[in-house]
C-alpha cells in the first residue's frame, strides 16, 4: 500500500511539473542522456553475447580439427611426424563440427546451435611432413602436421536489429596441431 501511494505522488508531482512547465526542461534532459546511455549499454551487452557465441563456436572448431588430427599409427605420434589422409581428417573433422555446433548433415543449424544459418568450411588444408614449414593462406606460420580450417556463419543479433542488421558474420580461422613441447624454452 506504501509503494502504491509513493508511485501516485511521484505520479501527481511529475504532472504539476508539467502543467506549469517548470520540470519539462528536467525531464527532457533526463531523457537526452537516458537514450544513449541505454543504447550504449544494449550495446556493450549484445557485443559480450556475440563474443561467448563466437569463442563457443571457435571451441567448437578447435576440437573438431583435434578429432581429425588422429593418426593411424600411434608410433608415429610419438615420434613427432606423421601423415594424415587429407580424405579422412575432413571426414572427421565434419563429423566432429556437426556434434559440436549442433547441426545436420547439410551444416544446417538443428535447434539450440550458436548459428542462424548454414555453417560454411571456407577453407580446410592438411599440412603433411614435407609441405612445411610455410605460411598459410591467412598468414600463419606452420612448422608441424597441421589442419588450417576458417568456419563462416551467421549469427543472430539479440538486440539494436534496427540499427545494425538482424545478422552477425563470425569468421573462424584456425591452424590446429597436436605438437607438445615439454621442455621450458
Amino acid at each position: 500500500m506504501r509503494l502504491r501511494k509513493w508511485f501516485m505522488d511521484l505520479f501527481h508531482q511529475s504532472a504539476k511539473s508539467m502543467r506549469d512547465k517548470k520540470g519539462i526542461s528536467s525531464i527532457f534532459i533526463a531523457l537526452l542522456f537516458l537514450i544513449p546511455f541505454m543504447t550504449f549499454s544494449m550495446f556493450l551487452i549484445e557485443s559480450r553475447f556475440l563474443y561467448t557465441i563466437k569463442n563457443s563456436a571457435d571451441d567448437a572448431v578447435v576440437a573438431a580439427a583435434l578429432a581429425a588430427l588422429k593418426s593411424t599409427n600411434p608410433v608415429d605420434i610419438a615420434y613427432g611426424e606423421y601423415v594424415l589422409d587429407p580424405n579422412d581428417a575432413r571426414d572427421t573433422f565434419y563429423e566432429y563440427l556437426r556434434k559440436n555446433m549442433k547441426l545436420d548433415e547439410n551444416m544446417n543449424p538443428l535447434p539450440g546451435s550458436a548459428a542462424a544459418g548454414p555453417v560454411h568450411v571456407d577453407e580446410f588444408i592438411v599440412y603433411n611432413p614435407g609441405s612445411y614449414p610455410t605460411f598459410c593462406p591467412r598468414g600463419t606460420f606452420i612448422k608441424n602436421t597441421s589442419i588450417h580450417v576458417v568456419v563462416s556463419f551467421k549469427a543472430k543479433r539479440p538486440a539494436l536489429t534496427g540499427l545494425f542488421g538482424k545478422y552477425v558474420d563470425i569468421v573462424i580461422h584456425r591452424d590446429v596441431d597436436n605438437f607438445y613441447n615439454l621442455q621450458e624454452e
